[in-house]
């Protein structure tokens, strides 16, 4: 439905225009009035109309003047003549400043009927050429992206300006969309870019802006625009609120700092691009603005993760403290900006670890790749807590279950004195004698629990934690042994190579 504007200097005439004529079976709304050539111009400069009809005879400013500046600002908005039989040298005027067609007092219906039939005609060629335009300018933008030739550029350059009917020191503002799942069907990703590309088209006419669309690749839409029209705040996030009300999808939007000329448009998109890629600490389906980006500390340090604080909690079923301990180790991951490849090798290690605690069998190939997939593929670091914290759940659920079971608790206690006691003197009576069992039967019962022998765990332990205190240079080799429950360093020493592969020394000299 295309928009009509009314001028008239006698508003009975202008409100019989405005209500008795059926517009709307013509596919015409109304999108205001004005009663002299002054008034009107000043709202037809915010409302765009498509068709502007106006009278010729007007004071202050009369149609012919009226059109003329029209043209001017405006040349694709059609233009019809309202006037009387006796001006028709007016008519003459009229048809030299490019109007479409006249009407003559009074009105008749079917010549309203058949120049509006005209008008329309002429709008849809309008849109054609605005669309081919519109597509020119957008390949033509995509094409600066990536451009290295210095001549090219100027090329490209000059004819986006002769299109956009801009100087070439035209400064220009980006806005990147991005849709956050894009890991949809084709077919459902590109319903979504069309979505999206028809929501924003509304936006910015709604806005009076005009703006280049560029699709730089699947669930990416580029908004290019005038740096001096560049939408505030408030209404980024209006815009923002709107698509979350009407999107089926969810949508992060980065809006670029700096303006630059069309010659520097590549560093304006990588620019906004790294402004993009804060959703992976900040959230999704969100504005991200310049100011949030600049000033951020990135470390490549990840700091250490209380695991053994962690396993605990786990291993006493307390989803809370293990739900708290990870939040709060994500939250710096989050403030440093640690980069996503060391968070995902992180918490990959970290579930494995975890299936390793639980005695569970290491996933194989197939269910190794489904673990990095769904790792790699989170969007945001609180999507990657939400998957390891599900772990974490699963394993705690499954411990529950376990504990359930008489000899699962009954393993479950010695592995825990084993935990706590490791760096005394341990023997398998000692521990029957806690446990109330013959030392046979105890041995059988933590081996079908865990798959493990008592002795091979509680080596594991003591290794394990032997290669702790190896990080402290302080601590005499025979010191670690005594610690973790050797009296003999060489027994020790012995054992380590054993399990290690090299002396303790040598371990110490590669942490």
């Amino acid at each position: 439905m295309y928009s009509i504007f009314l001028v008239d200097d006698e508003e009975l005439e202008l409100e019989m225009m405005r209500d008795y004529i059926h517009w709307e079976e013509m596919g015409i709304y109304v999108a205001g009035t004005s009663t002299n050539g002054r008034d009107a111009l000043e709202k037809i400069e915010v409302i765009q109309p498509d068709i502007v009809l106006t009278d010729v005879q007007m004071p202050m400013m009369n149609g012919i003047d009226l059109a003329q500046k029209i043209r001017e600002r405006f040349d694709w908005i059609q233009l019809i003549f309202l006037t009387g039989h006796d001006e028709f040298n007016y008519v003459k005027s009229a048809l030299n400043v490019g109007a479409v067609g006249y009407l003559l007092k009074p009105l008749d219906l079917s010549e309203i009927e058949s120049v509006i039939e005209k008008v329309k005609l002429r709008c849809e060629e309008v849109q054609m050429k605005n669309r081919s335009i519109q597509m020119t300018k957008s390949n033509i933008l995509k094409e600066l992206i990536y451009e290295k030739d210095e001549e090219r550029i100027a090329v490209l350059t000059s004819s986006f300006c002769k299109l956009a009917r801009c100087p070439g020191s035209s400064h220009y503002a980006l806005a990147l969309f991005s849709i956050d799942h894009k890991d949809l069907m084709d077919k459902i990703l590109e319903d979504c870019m069309t979505q999206l590309s028809s929501f924003l088209d509304r936006f910015f006419l709604g806005k009076k802006l005009e703006a280049t669309f560029v699709t730089y690749k699947e669930g990416e839409l580029g908004v290019f625009m005038d740096a001096t029209q560049q939408p505030g705040h408030y209404a980024w996030e209006d815009m923002a609120q709107a698509m979350r009300d009407s999107l089926d999808f969810t949508v992060t939007v980065a809006i670029g700092g700096q303006a630059g000329k069309l010659s520097k448009v590549q560093a304006l998109y990588e620019q906004t691009k790294h402004i993009l890629n804060e959703y992976f600490y900040m959230g999704t389906g969100r504005v991200i603005y310049a100011e949030d980006v600049r000033g951020q500390f990135y470390s490549e340090q990840t700091p250490p993760f209380e695991k053994k604080e962690w396993f605990e909690a786990i291993n006493q079923l307390d989803f809370e403290q293990t739900a708290r301990l990870l939040h709060e180790y994500c939250a710096k991951l989050i403030t440093l900006r640690i980069n996503k490849k060391q968070i995902c090798d992180w918490a990959i290690d970290l579930i494995g670890e975890l299936l390793e605690q639980l005695h569970e069998p290491v996933p194989d190939s197939s269910k190794r790749a489904e673990l990095y997939h769904s790792i790699y593929n989170s969007l945001t670091v609180q999507e990657i807590e939400a998957y390891i914290l599900g772990a974490a759940a699963e394993a705690i659920s499954l411990l529950s279950e376990r504990f359930m079971d008489k000899n699962s608790k009954l393993a479950h206690r010695v592995r825990t004195i084993i935990d706590q006691t490791f760096h005394q003197p341990i023997t398998i009576n000692s521990l029957s004698d806690q446990v109330y069992l013959s030392p046979n039967y105890l041995r059988s019962i933590f081996k079908d629990k865990t798959g493990m022998t008592i002795h091979d765990y509680l080596t594991k332990i003591r290794l394990d934690k032997s290669k702790e205190l190896l990080g402290d240079g302080s601590l005499k080799v025979q010191d670690i042994a005594q610690r973790v429950g050797y009296e003999s360093t060489s027994y020790f020493i012995s054992l380590f190579l054993k399990n290690q592969g090299v002396t303790p020394n040598e371990y110490r000299k590669n942490i």
